[in-house]
């Protein structure tokens, strides 16, 4: 299965509009929440997990079922870091002609974009 860009970005900015009383288990978060399929979502959600983005409690249940507190501070940053949609736009396209990606990659390209718009002065790369 292939990792979505969008669909990382969409599961933590959902995960993150959650009151912390609503994250206690991952199936209170429900597959709809998402664009991806069911498998897709919780790939992705098992990934977030993996990359230390998302606090989660103990090792999966039988039903791969998580007890998630919310983001880490890793997560928080990373998705302030792609949070604003012209932003995002311009690291995807940018990530796109590099054929390939990494988490830390779309965060340092994101974290560039940030710093154009905010006029440091980075010249076009």
């Amino acid at each position: 299965m292939k990792r979505s860009l969008d669909l990382i970005r969409e599961i933590l900015l959902v995960i993150e509009s959650y009151e912390p009383e609503r994250i206690n288990r991952i199936q209170s978060i429900s597959p709809r929440d998402f664009s991806g399929t069911e498998p897709q979502n919780w790939h992705h959600i098992k990934m977030l997990c993996d990359a230390g983005l998302l606090d989660v409690a103990g090792q999966p249940d039988m039903k791969l079922n998580y007890s998630i507190h919310g983001m880490t501070m890793a997560g928080h940053d990373f998705l302030d870091a792609i949070r604003d949609e012209t932003v995002w736009d311009k690291t995807k396209q940018r990530l796109g002609n590099a054929g390939g990606w990494t988490l830390d990659l779309v965060l340092a390209v994101a974290k560039e974009e940030l710093k154009r718009r905010l006029g440091l002065g980075f010249q076009e790369l």
